[in-house]
Order: C-alpha cells, then structure tokens, then sequence
C-alpha cells in the first residue's frame, strides 16, 4: 500500500482464515500470500473509480504537458535543498524566513548566471543501479 493512500479507515479490509481460502482454485487470482492471514485490502467503490479516471487522465498529453510545471518546481526544490535548505542553522522563524529568503535569491542568482553564460540545464539524476543498469544495456 503506498504511503499517500487514504487514511486507514478509508480502506476496505477483508481477512480469510487458512483454511477457508487454501482449497479455493481462483487463490493465486486472489493472493500471493503464501502462509498466514489471507488478506485483501480494497478501496470503497467511488473512491476505487476516482483512483481509476485519476490513472486513464495521467496517461493523456494534456495532463504530461501540465506536469511538466511540477518537475520544475520539484528541480527547484532540489536545487534549494543542496543549497542548504533543509536545515537552518538558526532558531526562530523570522531568521529563519531570512535564510529561505536569501537561498531563494541564490538559486535565481545561480540560475540568472547559468543562462547570461550559456551553461545548459542539469541533467536527471539518476540512481547508481540505474546507471548500471544504462550501461549494461548501451
């Protein structure tokens, strides 16, 4: 179950006993689990079709081209948080305003340079296993 699912009490849980489940021959369209408490968890009926139009609508071009927004923002956060962003040095909320503040100027700073001089934008990082994994395959 994702983290970013419902709260618990928005789940549907639905529990076998051994015994009742073993014999069924429809089991492994059921279940994997192999030993145990059988075990299906469901969404409620609206909640399931809302999950359901959310998946057909993200594989449209108009739903990737608005995504796009967030990629950047989610770039920017990145880029804040090696900058140093994640932690303050310094207690209370109006310093700590500041330093979000002037990372903020910094990373447009940053940016503003990287565009007069040319430096094109960074890269996706990936994974050290997905770049084995990109080199196997080259």
């Amino acid at each position: 179950m994702a983290r970013g699912d419902q709260p618990r009490g928005a789940l549907i849980r639905i529990a076998f006993r051994k015994r009742d489940c073993g014999p069924c021959p429809l089991r492994p369209q059921c279940t994997t689990a192999m030993i145990g408490l059988r075990q299906l968890t469901i969404r409620p009926q609206a909640k399931h079709e809302a999950l359901e139009r959310a998946r057909l609508d993200q594989a449209t071009d108009a739903w990737k081209e608005r995504y796009k927004t967030r990629a950047g923002v989610e770039g920017t956060i990145s880029q804040a948080a090696r900058l140093g962003m994640r932690r303050t040095r310094y207690p209370g909320l109006n310093k700590t305003h500041l330093h979000h503040a002037l990372a903020a100027t910094a990373i447009n700073l940053v940016r503003l340079d990287a565009w007069l001089t040319g430096t094109p934008l960074g890269t996706t990082r990936s994974s050290h296993f997905t770049q084995l994994d990109l080199q196997l395959t080259a």
